[in-house]
């Protein structure tokens, strides 16, 4: 499973609405993606809700890649951590049909949208930091966990909508 596929998924407005779901919504749509070192790809989604279940299809240049699944945190409703956060768990299924990691867990606060990642071998935890610039651009980028309650980053994106 690629990081495309939870990134790619995640472009949104950075506004809650009263609708929990409007939020994943806005990931429909064609995002050109350029990553840190400069390189660029298309990323298509196509995005509905099923019910309780918000399903994104990926395409990446061109290619299926991913069905994308947010499932709110508690049965019925989405998840709400207070303050305005809301709580989802993420999966993606790759096109490969190549077994499923672990749910993942996606935490919206207002502008920022952060994804906690499995712990990796060597006992490192990583995360993916989604900062929203209005619903046309978002900055995404991959931390690894330092000392303390550090962060550090590893890699980063910028999506636009095309």
């Amino acid at each position: 499973m690629t990081r495309w596929a939870f990134v790619a998924a995640l472009a949104s407005t950075p506004v809650l609405a009263a609708d929990p779901y409007d939020a994943l919504k806005a990931m429909d749509g064609h995002w050109r993606v350029t990553t840190g070192t400069g390189r660029s790809e298309t990323v298509d989604n196509a995005c509905s809700r099923t019910g309780l279940f918000f399903v994104c299809e990926e395409t990446i240049q061109g290619k299926p890649t991913a069905l994308v699944v947010f499932r709110p945190q508690s049965h019925g409703e989405p998840g709400d951590r207070g303050e305005g956060k809301l709580a989802y768990r993420v999966q993606a299924l790759t096109a490969g049909a190549d077994r499923p990691g672990p749910w993942k867990d996606l935490v919206i606060d207002g502008t920022t949208w952060t994804i906690s990642d499995a712990e990796h071998p060597g006992g490192r935890k990583t995360r993916t930091v989604i900062t929203h610039s209005g619903p046309d651009y978002m900055h995404v980028e991959v931390q690894a966990e330092g000392k303390g309650d550090a962060w550090a980053p590893v890699s980063s994106e910028s999506f636009a909508r095309r």
